[in-house]
């Protein structure tokens, strides 16, 4: 820090060894000990209490005043120039440091660009004092985590405008100047553009990267383009950086590279020097997304562009891009990107395209990164960007062609030349496919013109109906999709189509493509409309077309047909714009065939600015210029309102209020105003439809829009969940747990509605106005609305019993929909008489309620937050309220003394809460009020639920509050006392609690009058609530004196309906096991279940203990008092269930319980400690079945699959193929496809079809064996469908033809199995014939003629005359079947062939002539006798003597 410039010596020399002999007496002179000396401090260190001092000469003098001490605005101040010192210096750039270590970075880039340094280890050194100006200051997080900010200051070390960089900006304008004006003006920044020369400076070279698995990595050169030379620029910057790659300096490297081109840095390094500018011209190659533009300097691809514009013949050379029209024969120019010695090479042009010199038209000849000229000889334009074949070709190849098609055109001047709307004449049909006809041109005015001539699909018409197509025509037509609405459908090759017209003619490489038409100008529907047109804007909106169906969509959001109105423009009709009958629109695909004809109007677009259609249309070797379109917005519906002058627009109108519109339901959209149902108009109109509005109101039904999936997931629970009475909830307690599943079963099936509104469903509606959310138009379902009838609903009054549907519930209450314009609340408390753990699970959205309107709030429109509601009302849904008669009990009625019927709602240690009955009045009863004797425990006493009579003994009319009496000394003297000993008898002894409960359950069902319980889930729960309210004064009549009179004999009646045993209940009363003999071998005999053996011991046991019991009473008769037969029964049963614990726990303890698993819990340890093997978790299925429980079956079996690990493909095979046997005998046909569609997924596909068919040939021979079997036809059918099914997929596979004869004939089939032998040798590749012919032999010889399987041996024998297995396979089914002679003949024919008639000439050499002796002594060992073995052995003696003396030829 004693000089500016800081010493160029080596510093490793120490000491002054690097100072310059004037520094060194300059500082001998000026720093001796004891001088004084002007310094600047630069950092101060207070923890070492050290400070760094300069003597800098430039510090010292500037920035007195505000020198950068620090980061902040004041002393970062943007565009200021400061003196600081080098800090840091590599080939990236330098680092100037300023007072207090605040410092900044200067790239290299910037000093090349700027400056024109190359290098700056070469032009500066650390501490060179230097003037740096401020570019910019960002403040930066650490990456390490909790790391603080950081301050980065951006410098330049261009602090003024150099004189050389005024010259070179002035000798610029002036060159600019004598050019023109013209080449002042900015090139786009889009790939193809020319830079002029010296526009572009270099900044940095990047050397070549060659990685370690063979990957290169060409260098390049970053070079700045000022941004005046260039137009659509987004960023503020001055100028331009883009990537110059070194591939990209000359046309042709020649031989100077090598493998890889590591020689391409030196190459650059000559051509490039790092701060001065390029004098040459440059191509914009391609702009990436995001990127940096790459340039290229290849002077060949910028004379190819620059002369594109002013050449269009067909033999014009272009480099294209991605968005270029390219056809089969165009001439590109690109350069060689890259060489694959698997394909070729590959060229690359304009922003990326690619296109592919095959190896097999020696691409691999290329030498790489060289320019070269390419004729297009294949283009496949369905991917983006388009595939592209190449082919190498010169300049002069060109010019040949060039030349060779203008002579043969000047001597063809005498042919006719074909105008548009020349009338041809008539053609001849030479090939057909579905998008068009190739035609040949009959008159003799066209012989040797070379014209190609088609008739598009779009432009034909039906000739005169044919006779029925043969099979063959039928099939061709099926391969081409050519229906019986396709115009094509009577054509065929070979028919002379007359009167045809030209309507478009295109001349390409001296081939005239014509365009045919033999439709008449009076069936379009206006005939000065173009036929053919080459861009969808050529058809306004407004324009009637004829068009052809394609394709039809039925997926979102493009439902409806595509159709095709001419070559090149397609079309698309919504579904709503077809028809206005939903019948027709709910099966579109039949209504609206592919090939049929169309009338449609062009649509105006309903949203400019959204993606318009698009659609891949249908190609051939026609259309190689054809590209992508956008889709025409088509409607049938708009054509015919124009024809009956009733539309005067392009595009459909908002339905008014009367209107009947067709809608598409639309469960995805966001639903407005829920409950609703949303649904798709015609054009861009949207429609609501209120859930009160689905059906008239006489018709509505419980959750008509299904449940929501959110709220069946909030209760986590599948199971139907119910709100029971309180006399229901304290019955539940002791209920049987097979009654209650019972139960569960029967609300969980009233609970699975048919979906009457499936998504994607068209259906009629009315129009009622706009709705309340804007954009929406209100709809109606209602039968009466679509009859004319459009008054409102009318507005609930007090006292009014009405139904409603739930919106929602909160903790404000639940909130309902009477009508369109009238909605409730229904508070908490006021849902029902009992506790509702969790309303917004009960009360989902879109549930029917009913209950008694309290109060109405009408709104007159103008009130702000009434959302446009005409009333609302406050509801009562109580079923106390509901079944009230009269007027409720209010707290004014309340008098001391007096009594009441109420029920417990709250038990808490200090008292008992009641509500009575039929008002909303509670009260407290003390725990000393509860009981004459003393309460140790309330909570043993009363249950939530309980129905209680209470005295008033306290009122304070003030506070409102009351207390009760719960005594029974208070109740003695009443009439009705006997009601009151239910409260007493509640704590009486055990073995009375059923008689109780009996009677509870009585008392119960006389109020009920026999309808059950008010189950809210149950979709008739409303029906049954209104028969309730009708039956309710017979409720409240009923006579006390009676009902105890009836007691005695109902209670007798059950006890002797107690008495009846499991032996004497019905069948369909006890849990049936299912039959788990499916046809597969599950293993190991499963043991009984725990139900069965409870079953048959409680049979053995109820007979003892009828005996026990009869016995038992006739001495309690004779003892004068009667015993408890349900007591005697419950301690039997406990008995069971002891021995049966004790049981389990001795096998669990020997170990046996895991040899013979007999509970759920017993098969999981199984399947936990071998989770791989199948055997067990197909017994755990299996187990499953026999409890008749098919869901839980299917559950283990998807257990299995996550379980057993990846590697046992054998395993999880099994059970898949157990999974399959249950779904053949439990499913349907559909689960059972989805499960083999599942297990093709994770198996071998084939296995998986040949083990379901073999089942179904099981089930096929188990049902013709069964006798009176009427399930014969349908399962052989089923297994029919299933085996053509299986080799329709697998029909290069001879397995399954094998597996398929082998059904045919063992179901005596032979001419079906002969007729599919030959199908299978259509579809099975050669080499697999001869396999598949013997096996079917075999099993003629098995299963049907073994003259027709011998037929089939003799000809594989005759065409494969070296085959000698097949000749032993012959051999052995002849023994088989017991023909010995056959076999001896076939010996015979090969040991002596000249002596017998067959033709074959075998041809076994002589170790396979040694096998066949051998095979031929055993046989006649086992069948034959003496003399028959001795002529084998004279036979093998007689060719041995052949063989050796020459004259056997083999």
């Amino acid at each position: 820090h004693l000089f500016d410039k800081a010493s160029n010596g080596n510093p490793d020399a120490g000491g002054d060894a690097g100072l310059s002999g004037y520094r060194q007496k300059i500082r001998q002179a000026k720093y001796k000990e004891g001088n004084l000396v002007d310094v600047r401090c630069l950092t101060v260190d207070p923890v070492s209490r050290q400070c760094i001092l300069t003597a800098k000469k430039t510090l010292l003098t500037t920035d007195i005043e505000n020198p950068i001490v620090e980061y902040t605005p004041l002393c970062l101040e943007i565009g200021r120039v400061a003196a600081g010192f080098l800090s840091k210096v590599d080939e990236w750039g330098v680092t100037v440091t300023f007072y207090n270590n605040v410092h900044g970075r200067v790239p290299a880039r910037r000093l090349a660009a700027e400056l024109g340094v190359e290098d700056p280890r070469m032009n500066y050194n650390i501490g060179d004092a230097v003037a740096a100006r401020l570019l910019d200051c960002f403040k930066r997080r650490h990456k390490e985590e909790n790391g603080g900010y950081y301050y980065q200051l951006e410098l330049s070390l261009k602090t003024v405008l150099d004189t050389a960089e005024k010259s070179v900006e002035a000798q610029e304008t002036v060159n600019s100047s004598s050019v023109g004006e013209k080449d002042l003006s900015a090139v786009p920044l889009a790939a193809g553009s020319i830079l002029m020369s010296k526009r572009m400076k270099v900044l940095q070279l990047v050397n070549s990267l060659h990685r370690s698995d063979g990957t290169f990595l060409p260098g390049y050169a970053v070079v700045s383009i000022k941004s005046k030379f260039l137009t659509g620029v987004t960023s503020n910057s001055d100028s331009v950086e883009c990537k110059l790659s070194f591939d990209q300096l000359m046309d042709s490297y020649g031989d100077e590279l090598s493998c890889p081109p590591v020689e391409l840095d030196s190459v650059a390094q000559k051509e490039l020097k790092v701060g001065k500018r390029i004098d040459k011209e440059g191509l914009i190659l391609s702009v990436p997304n995001g990127g940096e533009p790459i340039i290229s300097l290849r002077s060949s691809l910028i004379d190819t562009i620059r002369n594109e514009a002013s050449s269009s013949d067909d033999f014009s050379i272009v480099c294209p891009s991605p968005s270029s029209n390219l056809f089969m024969g165009a001439y590109v120019r690109g350069y060689v990107a890259r060489k694959d010695e698997r394909f070729g090479s590959f060229v690359r042009f304009l922003n990326g395209l690619t296109g592919l010199i095959p190896k097999l038209k020696k691409g691999l000849d290329e030498s790489l990164y060289e320019t070269i000229l390419c004729k297009v000889t294949a283009l496949d334009i369905t991917s983006s960007p388009p595939k592209i074949l190449l082919k190498k070709v010169s300049e002069s190849d060109i010019s040949k062609k060039k030349r060779k098609i203008e002579s043969r055109n000047k001597g063809s001047v005498s042919k006719r030349q074909i105008q548009v709307g020349d009338l041809i004449g008539d053609v001849k049909v030479t090939d057909i496919n579905f998008a068009r006809a190739k035609v040949q041109l009959i008159d003799k005015a066209f012989f040797g013109a070379n014209i190609r001539a088609r008739i598009h699909v779009t432009m034909a018409e039906p000739i005169a109906a044919k006779p029925k197509l043969s099979k063959q025509e039928k099939k061709a037509k099926d391969e081409h999709k050519i229906g019986k609405s396709h115009p094509f459908y009577s054509w065929k090759a070979g028919d002379v189509i007359k009167g045809v017209r030209c309507v478009a003619v295109d001349t390409r490489d001296g081939v005239s493509f014509v365009e045919l038409a033999n439709r008449s100008e009076k069936s379009d529907l206006v005939s000065s409309s173009p036929i053919v047109v080459s861009d969808p804007s050529q058809l306004p909106p407004g324009s009637l077309v004829h068009s052809i169906v394609t394709s039809v969509s039925a997926s979102s959001p493009h439902f409806g047909v595509w159709v095709q109105v001419c070559p090149g423009i397609s079309g698309f009709v919504p579904a709503l714009e077809l028809s206005s009958d939903p019948d027709i629109l709910n099966d579109i695909e039949s209504n609206y065939k592919v090939g049929t004809r169309l009338s449609c109007c062009v649509m105006e677009k309903s949203n400019p600015e959204k993606t318009p259609l698009r659609h891949q249309l249908q190609r051939d070797d026609h259309d190689n210029n054809t590209k992508e379109h956008n889709a025409l917005e088509l409607s049938v519906l708009l054509a015919e309102e124009q024809s009956n002058a009733k539309q005067a627009g392009f595009k459909p109108t908002k339905p008014q209020r009367g209107d009947v519109v067709v809608g598409r339901i639309n469960k995805k959209m966001r639903v407005l105003g829920p409950p609703a149902l949303m649904l798709n108009l015609r054009g861009t109109f949207t429609g609501r439809c209120c859930i009160t509005e689905l059906n008239d109101m006489d018709d509505w039904a419980n959750m008509p829009l299904g449940k929501d999936p959110s709220n069946d997931s909030k209760s986590g629970s599948n199971e139907v969940q119910r709100v029971v009475s309180d006399s229901e909830a304290d019955l539940s307690n002791n209920e049987n747990d097979d009654d209650d599943e019972e139960s569960r079963d029967e609300d969980k099936a009233k609970s699975e509605i048919r979906e009457e509104y499936p998504d994607g469903k068209f259906i009629k509606c009315r129009v009622l106005g706009s709705a309340r959310a804007k954009g929406a138009v209100e709809l109606s379902l209602r039968d009466s609305r679509l009859e004319g009838d459009l008054e409102e609903d009318c507005v609930p009054e007090p006292n009014d019993m009405t139904h409603a549907y739930v919106i929602s519930t909160t903790k404000k209450g639940c909130f309902v929909r009477i009508s369109r314009y009238v909605e409730g609340r229904v508070i908490l408390k006021e849902l029902s008489d009992d506790f509702i753990p969790n309303p917004t699970v009960m009360f989902p959205p879109g549930r029917l309620v009913v209950g008694k309107v309290k109060r109405v709030t009408k709104h007159d429109g103008k009130q702000k937050g009434n959302r446009g509601l005409a009333a609302t009302v406050d509801i009562d849904m109580r079923e106390s309220v509901l079944l009230s008669s009269g007027n409720r009990i209010t707290l004014d009625d309340i008098q001391e003394n007096s009594k009441y019927t109420g029920v417990v709602t709250r038990i808490e240690s200090y008292g008992v809460f009641v509500r009575i009955e039929n008002s909303d009045v509670s009260g407290l009863a003390h725990v000393s009020e509860c009981s004459d004797s003393y309460v140790k425990n309330i909570f043993d006493l009363y249950n939530p639920g309980d129905l209680v009579k209470v005295m008033v003994i306290k009122f304070d009319k003030e506070e409102k509050r009351l207390g009760f009496s719960l005594k029974a000394s208070n109740f003695v003297d009443d009439d009705d006392s006997d009601d009151a000993s239910l409260s007493d008898e509640a704590s009486s002894s055990e073995e009375d609690s059923d008689e109780e409960e009996e009677e509870v359950k009585d008392a119960l069902d006389e109020r009920s009058d026999g309808e059950g319980d008010s189950d809210s889930d149950d979709e008739n729960f409303v029906a049954k609530m209104a028969a309730k309210m009708e039956q309710a004064g017979d409720v409240h009549s009923d006579n006390d004196s009676e009902s105890s009179d009836d007691s005695s004999a109902d209670s007798d009646d059950d006890s002797e309906s107690d008495e009846i045993s499991l032996e004497q209940r019905p069948e369909e009363s006890l849990p049936q096991a299912m039959d788990a003999n499916v046809g597969f071998d599950w293993g190991s005999t499963i043991k009984p279940t725990k139900i069965t053996k409870l079953a048959e011991s409680s049979d053995d046991e109820s007979t003892d203990s009828s005996s026990d019991s009869s016995g038992d009473e006739s001495e309690d008769e004779d003892a004068g008092f009667k015993s408890s037969h349900k007591a005697r029964k419950k301690a039997a049963a406990k008995r069971r269930e002891e021995e049966e614990i004790s049981r389990r726990e001795a096998a669990l303890a020997d170990g046996t319980a895991d040899e013979n698993p007999e509970t759920a819990a017993d098969f999981e340890r199984l399947v936990a400690s071998n989770p791989n093997s199948s055997e067990v978790w197909i017994k755990f299925m299996a187990f499953h079945l026999s409890l008749a429980d098919i869901d839980s079956a299917r559950n283990v079996a998807n257990r299995a699959f996550d379980r057993i690990e990846f590697r046992q493909e054998g395993e999880k095979l099994n059970v898949w193929t157990a999974l399959l046997t249950l779904e053949l005998k439990y499913g349907t046909d559909k689960s059972l496809q989805e499960t083999i569609d599942r297990a093709s997924q994770h198996n071998n596909p084939k296995q998986v079809y040949l083990r379901v068919c073999e089942m179904l040939d099981k089930a096929v021979e188990a049902a013709s064996s069964s006798v009176g079997s009427g399930d014969l036809e349908a399962t052989t059918k089923r297994a029919d469908d299933m085996f053509k099914n299986m080799c329709k997929k697998f029909k290069s596979k001879k397995t399954v033809w094998i597996a398929h004869f082998n059904y045919l004939l063992k179901g005596s089939r032979h001419e079906e199995a002969h007729a599919l032998l030959k199908r299978s040798l259509q579809s099975l590749p050669p080499y697999k014939h001869v396999e598949t012919m013997s096996k079917f032999a075999q099993m003629e010889f098995e299963l049907g003629s073994p003259e027709r399987g011998r037929t089939i041996f003799n000809a594989l024998l005759e065409n494969n005359p070296k085959r000698m297995d097949l000749l032993f396979v012959n051999i052995d089914k002849e023994v088989k079947n017991g023909d010995i002679d056959k076999a001896r003949a076939l010996f015979d024919s090969v040991v002596n062939p000249v002596s017998n008639d067959r033709k074959q000439k075998f041809k076994f050499k002589d170790k396979q002539m040694k096998s066949l002796f051998k095979k031929w002594y055993r046989m006649e060992e086992e069948h034959g006798d003496e003399t028959t073995r001795e002529r084998v052995r004279e036979e093998a003696r007689n060719f041995v003597a052949k063989s050796k003396s020459g004259q056997h030829q083999s």
